[in-house]
């Protein structure tokens, strides 16, 4: 991706386990109604607060899948996997900014990061280095730039599919197939 090419770019990281239509909408919204004219999907490498996950190849795949509807405006970067680890948002931020002089970067983050971001490494620097555009989940937040976006968790979709739950109407369609063709989120048998 030529970020060079592009004034204003959109960062928008996260487990993406499973990537669902809450952040495609996100994604829409960011190349819709700010002056992004990319976005810079980054799956979260190592989480810094050790959450478990899928593995960083199945979630970068089911992202690509997800985002690809917006062809060069979104492109689903491995950076994090070539960073120190954990993956800290601050050195992600860092090496975008040192390596892309004149691209002026831009964090998608929930509003609800605010209530967080004493639990971030230098929250303060990252807000400076790359100023959010905010995003309202679930409700109108008067913080948030966005309007509400749905209340989808990642969380609970991975539980539904444990339980063998229909999710197609929060899980992107390729998405729904790549989790069932690796087969992610499967309920363990126990016995």
């Amino acid at each position: 991706m030529d970020l060079g090419s592009a004034r204003h770019v959109g960062i928008f990281g996260g487990s993406f386990d499973p990537p669902h239509v809450a952040h495609v909408m996100a994604v829409a919204w960011a190349l819709s109604c700010t002056p992004c004219r990319q976005v810079l999907i980054l799956p979260c490498f190592d989480h810094p607060l050790g959450k478990d996950g899928s593995p960083f190849e199945a979630r970068v795949a089911m992202a690509r899948l997800a985002f690809r509807t917006f062809g060069h405006g979104a492109h689903v970067s491995t950076l994090e996997s070539r960073l120190p680890s954990p993956s800290f948002t601050i050195q992600t931020v860092r090496h975008l900014v040192d390596r892309n002089p004149g691209t002026r970067f831009h964090l998608l983050l929930g509003t609800d990061i605010l209530d967080e971001r004493d639990r971030w490494r230098s929250f303060d620097e990252v807000v400076r280095l790359a100023p959010p555009f905010w995003l309202a989940r679930g409700a109108r937040d008067p913080r948030a730039h966005s309007p509400a976006l749905p209340a989808i968790s990642s969380t609970e979709i991975r539980a539904a599919i444990s339980r063998g739950e229909d999710v197609s109407d929060r899980v992107p369609l390729s998405v729904l197939q790549e989790i069932r063709r690796r087969g992610l989120y499967r309920r363990e048998d126990r016995s």
